[in-house]
């Protein structure tokens, strides 16, 4: 079963390297692309209802971006996702820099669930499959 996939980065070479690892491991796809907070969020909700009716989403999330940072795109989505029910996505961030500041936000987002330092490689990947199947989805 494939994960759907959204990278929103402003940086294109950073989606580029994040969408050849994701292939690479042969389980995420359809991967969609934004290149800021706004925009994702813009096509996101905008989506058809069964547009993630099988697993969960994957969000990898960078947190400098124009716009909307990953900060705010993460208040947002919490505000229009509402709480209490089954989580439609699982969300990663990650950052050119390794900030410890940066890394106890996202933890305390209440929403990301891990946080890596771009660029994304094969053993971010692995634990974000990790996460998958820990929940039974995979």
């Amino acid at each position: 079963m494939m994960i759907p996939t959204y990278i929103v980065d402003d940086v294109d070479s950073d989606r580029y390297i994040a969408r050849r690892r994701l292939a690479k491991s042969g389980h995420f796809g359809p991967v969609d692309e934004a290149a800021d907070g706004a925009e994702f969020l813009r096509r996101y909700f905008s989506e058809s209802p069964h547009a993630t009716a099988g697993l969960p989403r994957l969000i990898l999330l960078d947190i400098n971006m124009p716009e909307l940072d990953g900060f705010e795109t993460i208040a947002e989505l919490k505000r229009r996702c509402g709480h209490g029910e089954t989580p439609k996505q699982i969300v990663a961030m990650f950052s050119s820099s390794d900030n410890e500041r940066d890394l106890e936000r996202s933890q305390s987002s209440g929403m990301v669930e891990h946080f890596f330092t771009k660029p994304i490689d094969d053993s971010a990947i692995a634990e974000i499959l990790e996460t998958y199947r820990e929940r039974g989805f995979l």
